[in-house]
C-alpha cells in the first residue's frame, strides 16, 4: 500500500510540474551535487562520515579531490570522497594514498 502511494504522489507532482529538487545549504545531508545548492559540492570527508553540502574550493592551498563514490553509473547517489573539487583556475593535484589533494594554481 505504501508504495502505491508514493508512486500516486511521484504522478501528482509531476503532472503538476512541481517536481523541483529542494537544494540543501551547508553541512546538511545529500545525495549528489544536484542535491546541494549552486555553489556547493556533495562530499563525504571520511569513510564513517555521512554526505553533506560543502563549499566549493576556490583557494589555492585547500583540500580538494577528484574521487566520486560509489563508482559506476547505476547508484543516484554521488559524493566526493575527501574535500569538494576546485574551482576556476584551479587544479586538484591527487595524494591517492591520503585520499585527498590540494588545490593548485592552473597553468595552462
Amino acid at each position: 500500500m505504501t508504495i502505491i502511494a508514493v508512486t500516486l504522489i511521484v504522478v501528482i507532482l509531476h503532472a503538476t510540474g512541481n517536481h523541483a529538487l529542494t537544494r540543501q545549504d551547508v553541512a546538511e545531508p545529500c545525495d549528489s551535487d544536484e542535491g546541494c545548492l549552486e555553489h556547493l559540492c556533495c562530499t563525504r570527508m571520511t569513510g564513517n562520515e555521512g554526505n553533506t553540502c560543502r563549499v566549493r574550493n576556490g583557494t589555492a592551498g585547500q583540500r580538494c579531490s577528484t574521487i566520486v563514490w560509489p563508482k559506476g553509473r547505476r547508484s543516484k547517489s554521488k559524493a566526493y570522497i575527501g574535500g569538494c573539487p576546485c574551482g576556476k583556475g584551479l587544479k586538484c593535484q591527487m595524494d591517492y594514498a591520503a585520499g585527498y589533494g590540494t588545490c593548485r594554481r592552473f597553468r595552462p
